[in-house]
């Protein structure tokens, strides 16, 4: 296997190690080592995303012990795309008011999947954190293997990719299916604005985690890229995120770590979807 290289954060690397949680959750994934579930452990039944229509978990974030701001997961509606019945959802972070004055965050990524087999067919990412501004649009041609890519508002050349792709946030919701097991390994590819990622999820345990809403049984799972993207090379850059472990899949914690410090993010709400068990 190749070998895997931490990445050294930048000033807001936090933020956007959080952010980047909160958006693949666990991502499509090809199990490539680790163990064999254990007896009696069932998959997650495979749930069609209409059944997510209208749910909404919300987040309290805080950066060490300080309160820092709040962040959401929704899924809002379903549209059409040239005629295909397409998912609309999306990821929110701001910063709290009193740490505007320090830091200011307003980050909101959305996505347009397919309703049957979740892959990509529009992607947006706006991100203001301090100075740091991106706007960027990705509009997917699956039947033509290819994407266009709108970077602050300049038209750049068209990407070829596979036929059905998944961007980062579409990428959490197709993997509420996953069944895991403590010990797995996962690897996948992810297409986050102009390039192709690969990515390591270890399943790392199994723990309970307790929140404002109740407490839940959940796996530990860390993802990493092995290159490019979210951090430059430090050992101590880490994102862990606390995924129940029932059928529904909720990301009710994840925490971004690096060298300065960490940002966490716990459920503090949770509406269920309109299908949800």
């Amino acid at each position: 296997m190749t070998p895997v290289h931490f990445i050294r954060p930048n000033r807001c690397a936090s933020w956007r190690g959080l952010l980047f949680g909160l958006l693949i959750t666990l991502a499509p994934v090809q199990l490539t080592c680790g163990t064999a579930h254990a007896q009696g452990e069932l998959p997650a039944p495979n749930l069609s995303p209409i059944r997510w229509i209208g749910e909404q978990i919300n987040y309290r974030v805080s950066f060490g012990v300080i309160p820092a701001g709040a962040a959401r997961l929704a899924v809002l509606d379903t549209t059409r795309i040239e005629d295909q019945l397409v998912v609309h959802a999306i990821s929110t972070a701001r910063s709290a008011k009193a740490f505007d004055i320090v830091y200011r965050v307003r980050d909101s990524v959305q996505t347009w999947f397919d309703a049957d087999s979740v892959y990509s067919l529009r992607f947006e990412k706006k991100l203001s954190e301090g100075r740091y501004r991106d706007d960027v649009t990705v509009v997917y041609e699956p039947g033509r293997g290819r994407a266009s890519l709108w970077q602050k508002g300049r038209e750049k050349p068209k990407q070829t990719l596979y036929e059905r792709v998944v961007d980062v946030l579409a990428a959490g919701y197709k993997a509420r299916t996953v069944p895991l097991a403590v010990g797995d390994t996962l690897s996948f590819k992810t297409h986050d604005v102009d390039k192709v990622y690969d990515l390591l999820v270890f399943v790392r345990g199994r723990e309970t985690v307790e929140t404002p809403v109740g407490k839940f049984d959940c796996f530990k799972v860390e993802p990493v890229l092995r290159s490019g993207g979210l951090f430059q090379k430090e050992k101590s850059a880490r994102v862990f995120i606390w995924v129940t472990a029932d059928s529904r899949r909720i990301p009710v914690q994840m925490q971004s770590k690096v060298s300065f410090g960490s940002v966490t993010a716990v459920m503090d709400d949770y509406v269920p979807g309109r299908g949800t068990p």
